[in-house]
């Protein structure tokens, strides 16, 4: 089906104005129904999302494509694929929804400990360790009604998380790339110490090159590569290693540890809490280590929400007091 108008003119000229007579053509919850398509990638997943009858799905895109004049949706293999025209208007009302979304719950009044709500966090393991104690005594605190879910979650993953409305919040290193939709607030920088299940054979802190490169290492990779910061520091050194293990968690290094001879490189913050609960050893690296900087990301349309606003800080506020025991 032809578009009535150039995309630019339906987008920018005709609604970029508010016109409230023009908006009148539109009832508003067909973009929701719209949105919730482009989200779940079929009409039962959106049905589902609503509360409504997959009929009423239908119904609702086929009146906003008369409105529009211009084909929405395409099947795929996998669902419900958006034409270009789609993508675009997508794009360019889901910030607006975000804004709606955000002045609507900006008079709310948000007490912490009268609330009920659930509060969704995706972090790395080695952070989880660490932060996530914390942060349920927080709630328990401060906000006893409130329930905590923790997800797997890291760098690679944490924007589509976030756009698939799988978690409120994702705590992890930077990610390369970002969208203008979503938030970024630094936490803390991190680096790396060496941990052996072996006990320590003398009083120096600091592993030798030579030990450190002759004994064989595990490595933690969610994508499961056998590189990694490390490696990029020890070849300016005209070094190498053999990584003879690669696991998903950190949670797992400790057993591997103890029951191998294996070195691992961990984050500074995660590597005490380990070596103090299982009894292991720690090195400083023979070597300027790399560092990283450990990030909370979050979706725009959070901004103002002030229950996920007060969750944030708290997050910050306990990334700071962990830092101030290093």
């Amino acid at each position: 089906m032809k578009s009535k108008f150039t995309l630019d003119e339906q987008l920018y000229g005709r609604w970029g104005t508010f016109n409230e007579r023009e908006l009148r053509r539109v009832d508003l919850n067909l973009l929701l129904v719209f949105s919730a398509v482009m989200r779940e990638g079929s009409v039962r997943g959106a049905a589902r999302r609503l509360y409504l009858g997959p009929s009423g799905i239908s119904m609702a895109l086929t009146r906003l494509r008369t409105v529009l004049g211009a084909d929405l949706f395409v099947r795929g293999k996998s669902g419900l694929m958006p034409t270009p025209f789609a993508q675009h208007l997508y794009d360019r009302i889901l910030p607006a929804l975000a804004e709606i979304n955000a002045a609507i719950l900006t008079g709310d009044e948000f007490e912490p400990a009268t609330a009920y709500r659930t509060v969704r966090v995706a972090m790395t393991d080695d952070i989880e360790i660490n932060l996530g104690p914390r942060l349920i005594r927080r709630l328990q605190d401060e906000a006893p009604n409130m329930d905590f879910i923790i997800r797997a979650g890291d760098y690679s993953n944490a924007t589509s998380m976030l756009d698939d409305d799988l978690v409120d919040l994702v705590i992890c290193a930077r990610p390369s790339r970002r969208e203008a939709r979503h938030r970024v607030q630094s936490l803390y920088t991190e680096s790396f110490v060496v941990l052996s299940g072996s006990p320590a054979t003398g009083a120096d802190s600091v592993m030798p090159l030579s030990v450190y490169t002759g004994t064989p290492h595990a490595l933690v990779s969610a994508n499961g590569l056998s590189s990694g910061l490390i490696d990029e520091s020890l070849r300016t050194l005209g070094a190498t290693r053999r990584v003879a293990v690669v696991v998903e968690r950190f949670s797992t290094l400790p057993h591997l540890l103890k029951s191998s001879n294996l070195l691992a490189n961990v984050p500074s913050l995660s590597a005490r809490v380990l070596s103090k609960t299982f009894g292991l050893t720690s090195y400083t690296l023979p070597f300027a280590s790399p560092q990283f900087e450990v990030v909370a990301v979050w979706h725009a349309k959070f901004d103002v929400d002030p229950a996920q606003s007060w969750v944030r800080s708290i997050v910050s506020q306990e990334a700071a007091a962990m830092r101030s025991f290093v």
